[in-house]
């Protein structure tokens, strides 16, 4: 069945209203928890919303991307390559946010957002010196 459904929710993933795209991420995630072989499928729609603006589908997005790469190298890789500097921008933008009713809990602005990032990023920087190298500042921070 999911490979029946991977086209329809590869499409979904495109869709103009956030929610259905979070719900389509979050069906790709049990997709390829269930079917590691269609993983590469799904690589350059998760690296697109790793761009989202809208929260529930950026934190959606980093954990396809952070499943992604536990099931394939290929896209291990990608990621490394492609995503590192987006990744740390977005985890600055994030800390440097100023004060936002909608994400704020106890003064920190979207914390689960932030545990998502970090954990995306401690995968993609685990035995990669340049990765590692672009994540310096604001983990230092």
């Amino acid at each position: 069945m999911a490979r029946d459904l991977a086209p329809e929710v590869e499409r979904l993933l495109q869709f103009r209203d956030p929610n259905i795209r979070k719900k389509a991420a979050l069906c790709s995630i049990r997709i390829i928890k269930k079917v590691p072989d269609l993983a590469e499928n799904f690589i350059n729609c998760a690296a697109s919303l790793l761009k989202e603006k809208h929260h529930g589908v950026l934190i959606t997005g980093v954990q396809l991307c952070a499943d992604l790469c536990k099931v394939s190298s290929e896209a291990l890789e990608y990621f490394r390559k492609k995503c590192t500097e987006g990744l740390v921008r977005t985890l600055r933008d994030v800390v440097n946010s100023p004060y936002s009713p909608e994400y704020d809990i106890s003064g920190i602005t979207d914390p689960y957002l932030h545990i998502r990032l970090l954990k995306l990023l401690r995968i993609l920087g685990q035995g990669d010196a340049d990765a590692s190298d672009r994540m310096t500042d604001i983990l230092a921070q």
